[in-house]
């Protein structure tokens, strides 16, 4: 049993099949081979029961998943590509949703048995639906079988906060018409609409017809809480996620943390900011900010706060963290004057 070249030892082969080392020895989920080496097991990962098995047999190696990931996972059906990842995140958590409750009654069985695994049953085109469950995700693995799949994605990675996401793309599944090799490039470009960057994208033909793997990093991203003279800090209300959030975006390439957080201010709100601080809280930055005058109308509503309002975009804990910080760097600043 040897690691497998760019997997960080989560993924083990051999002599030609995969495996991952078992979070629960001894029990099988879907009548899997089990193997033991030197203390530990194995079980056998099967590329024609999994398309990330595939993916893995077929060469591929963007394999952004960590011992300690938080893997939000869209059309977890039965739960067989779940348990490994499972296997892959042992210190992480697996939001597993699924649409149909036949294959939810299997993820619960199997949530009962991993305490990592969280099934949800919700529909992935509507990411607010299982807010009430995690507030941030560092990958988004979705193999959903319907149209749209990478707005499906897309939509899930900027709601969650993800930097990595992974889709298998189902060319039937977008057009039962189109050539799959058309339907390939058009999901790969929307994908780049999104602002997504292409890691690798890679066809798993001889495990499932007609289908692609394409594994994208989502741009580096900062938002700012900015306070008025009166201590209020000013948010504007984001008309597609239906909340109020801190102004905020994707980083340009060759710009500064501080030029991006002025530039998507000013946008979002119509108003100028002049950046006192940088926090790096993992996923993105927040900037610490004095609000300025007003230049004209921003893309949103905006709207200045005392406290949180209960209708968010995003969750409650992080801002219950930041915004004192930034308040506190604020006045320091102020105090400097």
């Amino acid at each position: 049993m040897q690691p497998l070249s760019g997997t960080d030892g989560a993924v083990s082969e051999d002599r030609g099949r995969l495996y991952t080392a078992s979070r629960r020895p001894g029990i099988r989920v879907y009548g899997e081979r089990l193997v033991s080496e030197n203390g530990t097991e194995y079980r056998e990962w099967n590329p024609r029961r999994s398309k990330l098995s595939a993916y893995l047999s077929c060469g591929g190696r963007e394999f952004p998943f960590r011992r300690d990931s938080r893997v939000l996972y869209l059309g977890a059906a039965n739960g067989t590509t779940v348990s490994h990842v499972s296997d892959i995140a042992p210190e992480g958590t697996v939001w597993a949703v699924e649409f149909s409750p036949r294959s939810f009654r299997d993820l619960v069985t199997l949530g009962d048995a991993r305490d990592n695994v969280v099934p949800i049953l919700a529909d992935a085109t509507r990411p607010d639906e299982y807010s009430f469950a995690l507030d941030h995700a560092d990958v988004v693995y979705s193999d959903v079988a319907q149209k749209g799949q990478a707005d499906i994605l897309a939509d899930n990675m900027d709601r969650y906060g993800a930097t990595y996401g992974i889709v298998c793309v189902k060319a039937r599944s977008e057009d039962v018409t189109a050539d799959p090799e058309k339907v390939f490039s058009a999901t790969t470009a929307r994908l780049r609409e999104r602002g997504m960057r292409i890691l690798d994208s890679r066809r798993i033909d001889p495990y499932e017809k007609d289908h692609m793997v394409i594994v994208v990093r989502r741009p580096r991203t900062v938002y700012t809480v900015a306070f008025d003279a009166d201590g209020r800090f000013l948010m504007v209300r984001h008309p597609r996620r239906n909340g109020w959030e801190m102004p905020g975006g994707k980083t340009e390439a060759g710009e500064t943390v501080q030029e991006a957080a002025a530039r998507e201010f000013l946008e979002e709100s119509g108003h100028r900011i002049s950046v006192v601080a940088v926090r790096d809280i993992g996923y993105c930055d927040v900037c610490a900010a004095e609000l300025g005058e007003k230049e004209g109308e921003g893309e949103m509503e905006a709207r200045l706060f005392d406290s949180l309002p209960d209708d968010l975009s995003f969750g409650r804990d992080e801002y219950k963290s930041v915004v004192p910080w930034a308040r506190d760097a604020v006045v320091r600043t102020r105090g400097d004057e």
